[in-house]
Parts: C-alpha cells; structure tokens; sequence
C-alpha cells in the first residue's frame, strides 16, 4: 500500500512506470469538470473511473480485495476514511464478483484506518484488503473520486 499527496512538484521517481503515468494522469486531468465515466489510458490494462460517491458508515461494509488490478484511488475533492489489512487469503469471502475483479470479506484481521481529503492518493495492492468509503465524521458525505486500475501485468 502507498498512501501519499499528489503535490504539483514531485515526480515519484522511485515508482514504477505504470504508476508515475496514472499520477501525471490524475494531475493533468481537470477531474472537477470532467463527467463521471471510464476513461482509457491504457486499453484493459490501465484505465480511470471517475465517480461522485456518498460515504457510508462502517456497519454493514466489508472490505475487498482485487487479483488482476491495484486500484490507485485520488480525491480531487471531498474525501473519505479508508479501512487497510493485510490480505492473507484466509479470511471468508462474502461475495465474489470474478468479472469485475473484486471479492468482498466478511472480515479482516489487524484493520487500521486512513483519512483521505482532497489531494490525497492510495495505491491499494492485490495483498491489501481495503474497506473504502466510510464516512469521515458522523453522517454521510458525497465526493468526487478518481479510481484508476492498474494491471498488476504494468506493475511486474
């Protein structure tokens, strides 16, 4: 997992190829003006999904694992609390959506919690469970988000 700021001078040299491109991405896009869609940046193999979402309490929420993507996840506005474990491949899967690359857990062990505003990114990996968008404060909140898949093929 990486969690960081997208600030306007770094270069995140040290990242992979596939990663600093959906960066340079998400910083030149105008994300706040764009409709919410899918938008290719590299076929099936790297691609953004932009989205205005409502935040929801913990209950009733599990967190997901995916196989083929990592999902790089950026607030250009609003934000949310994000859940993060290790993903063992143990825990009990609650429902599992193959086509879309993504399996709901009952539950984790060892979760621990991140606050992400506007500017922030996280790069959540095959071996990371995440619960995303749970409310920041005591009610629900609606945010724009920037999801872009990565293939785990880009990441080698």
């Amino acid at each position: 997992m990486i969690f960081s700021k997208l600030n306007g001078g770094d270069t995140f040299a040290a990242y992979p190829q596939a990663l600093r491109d959906a960066l340079a991405f998400l910083r030149t896009a105008d994300l706040l003006h764009m409709e919410p869609g899918r938008y290719p940046l590299d076929g099936d193999r790297m691609f953004a999904n932009l989205m205005d979402m409502t935040t929801h309490p913990f209950e009733g929420s599990h967190p997901e694992v995916h196989r083929k993507y990592a999902d790089l996840m950026y607030w250009p506005e609003g934000g949310e609390k994000i859940g993060v474990a290790p993903y063992l491949g143990t825990e009990p899967v609650f429902q599992a959506r193959p086509e879309n690359d993504v399996s709901l857990l009952e539950t984790v062990e060892d979760e621990s919690f991140l606050t992400a505003k506007a500017g922030f990114f996280g790069v959540f990996f095959p071996w990371d469970a995440h619960r995303p968008g749970l409310m920041l404060g005591d009610a629900p909140a609606t945010s724009r988000k920037c999801v872009v898949k990565i293939s785990m093929e880009l990441l080698g």
